[in-house]
């Protein structure tokens, strides 16, 4: 008895340190700086928070059109509180991440019970596509938090019938559709008619009471609106309404045609470690479907399924692409995984489907340890104890399970989130942080800040891309090619520019630059072998100046 005593003890305390660690993961996940997108979204919140300009987005003063403003607006708001970084800005986007996964654990529990919403929300909240996209903060991570929190709410209204979850769905709904457009008020509505549909209550489907949310929408609604209409018009409200969407799919942004498999191998590496998993619990409930001649026995997994299939449908066929369009998947999925997990281990069904899955754990494991040991040996070795004791402590801990868990369920969970945590502290702790001192224009920005004086005037020239519209203290000011002689003529200010645009300004006065300093670059979305290699770094670089004109 005392030995079952202990051992239970022991788990426990495992669990308990693996969910401090995820949290451990994610908060060293906020300090790397941020590039290309990310660090324009940034820089618009910092355009608001020095202007106190919340309904016209704009960026280098120039009105911004491209995203609904609720990460701009959480960005300029925690600059108020607790001051400008890259940190704070991304803090808000944790914290709804923290919604979404309750939101996720409360779904799942209604659809199925407590123990499989629990699983669901520890496999969400490991994700490798969640850490990614709190450490290079996008839109997508707080519209999936908000989509899931309005389908947990109205599928709560639609259980129990309470005022109350209807006025909290519609309230998500609106925070979706002012995260990223009209996908948020799609998603929800999928999964609720879907529902609908498969209970066949078409009368509770077509009520007029949805109309009642309405009113709620136009409120979180409206300063989006009246941003858009006061700077482009109705072409604002036309890109809200249908070319982000609409015309994303058709292909006026992109060219090429759509990969038919993009939503299979996609979600297969952006839900490591449990995508394979995933992919089980597809094909026994499609089995399971057709051995009932398609009738369905929990039509609250339709709050999933109808999501699931036809938001893959769209991403499939759309001629625009990328991983972030395929996120809301991801806690929908883990719900219906976690049902099939439950099934395996508490249950003696399926004991072929076990021993299948375990051999997927011990197939992912083989390839994700190895892949952060390369990167932490090779690509950008590690030298500091920080790094390597978590590390050997997550080796020791998966060393651990293979030889003391028992369950069912302790061996298909544990070693793949011990991998999973792994991957991701290498990848927050030394990967990004090394990668990002070959980012010139950061690394430019932080010297300009600690030696030019406050007062100092900061130019980029010939470079596009929106780092120097962040960190810098004094934002840079764009200068073309044909300002640049008048700009030099003025005298006294600084550049950040490329190995060409330094060239060009020589040409103007060989003696105009009083100091230069040289960073290497490289754009940290279009990685490369090439780059990974320490032998071959070098040559994939290219040059950033920061130049002080006299």
């Amino acid at each position: 008895m005392n030995n079952i005593k202990n051992t239970s003890k022991g788990i426990n305390i495992l669990f308990l340190t693996l969910a401090i660690s995820i949290l451990a993961v994610y908060i060293i996940g906020l300090f790397p700086e941020t590039t290309v997108d990310s660090a324009k979204y940034a820089a618009v919140s910092r355009e608001i928070f020095e202007t106190g300009d919340f309904i016209h987005l704009k960026i280098h003063g120039e009105p911004y059109l491209q995203k609904p403003p609720l990460l701009f607006w959480l960005g300029a708001i925690f600059f108020k509180i607790f001051g400008v970084s890259i940190v704070v800005f991304k803090l808000p986007n944790l914290l709804f991440t923290f919604l979404g996964i309750y939101s996720t654990y409360r779904l799942g529990s209604l659809i199925f019970d407590k123990r499989t919403g629990l699983i669901a929300a520890v496999m969400y909240s490991s994700s490798e596509a969640l850490f990614l996209y709190n450490m290079d903060v996008h839109t997508d991570a707080l519209l999936t938090s908000n989509i899931i929190f309005a389908i947990w709410q109205l599928a709560e209204y639609l259980d129990k019938r309470k005022a109350w979850n209807f006025i909290l769905g519609f309230t998500g709904v609106g925070l979706a559709m002012i995260s990223k457009g009209v996908i948020g008020l799609v998603v929800p509505v999928i999964a609720v008619a879907g529902y609908l549909i498969a209970k066949r209550d078409f009368r509770t489907m077509f009520s007029v009471r949805w109309l009642a949310g309405i009113p709620l929408l136009f409120i979180i609604l409206y300063p989006t609106f009246r941003g858009l209409y006061d700077q482009f018009g109705i072409e604002g409200l036309k890109f809200y309404f249908w070319s982000n969407i609409i015309d994303r799919i058709r292909g006026e942004y992109t060219t090429g045609g759509p990969d038919y498999f993009f939503s299979l191998h996609t979600f297969a590496y952006i839900y490591v470690p449990w995508s394979l998993y995933t992919y089980t619990a597809f094909v026994k409930d499609f089995r399971m479907w057709r051995e009932n001649r398609f009738r369905i026995t929990n039509a609250k997994t339709v709050y999933c399924y109808s999501v699931i299939i036809v938001l893959a449908l769209i991403v499939t066929v759309s001629s625009q692409q990328s991983p972030h369009y395929i996120l809301p998947l991801i806690p929908l999925s883990s719900i219906i995984t976690a049902r099939l997990i439950t099934d395996v281990s508490f249950s003696d069904l399926h004991p072929k489907t076990y021993k299948w899955m375990l051999v997927f754990r011990n197939i992912l494991i083989a390839l994700m340890w190895p892949m952060a040991l390369v990167m932490v040996v090779y690509f950008f070795p590690a030298g500091s104890l920080l790094i390597w004791m978590p590390i050997l402590f997550l080796l020791l801990l998966l060393v651990y399970s293979f030889l003391r868990l028992k369950t069912r369920i302790q061996k298909l969970i544990i070693p793949l989130l011990i991998t999973i945590l792994a991957v991701s502290f290498v990848s927050n702790a030394n990967y990004m942080p090394s990668a990002l001192k070959y980012h010139g224009p950061i690394q430019a920005s932080y010297l300009y800040n600690r030696i030019a004086d406050d007062s100092s005037i900061l130019y980029t020239y010939d470079y596009g891309m929106y780092e120097t519209y962040f960190y810098p203290k004094n934002i840079s000011g764009i200068v073309y090619k044909e300002e640049l002689g008048n700009i030099l003529s003025k005298g006294s200010c600084w550049f950040i520019t490329t190995e060409s645009g330094f060239n060009d300004i020589k040409s103007v006065d060989q003696e105009i630059v009083t100091e230069q300093y040289l960073f290497p670059y490289k754009k940290l979305t279009n990685l490369s072998l090439k780059f990974l290699n320490p032998k071959t770094r070098e040559s994939s670089l290219q040059k950033i100046y920061l130049l002080k004109i006299r």
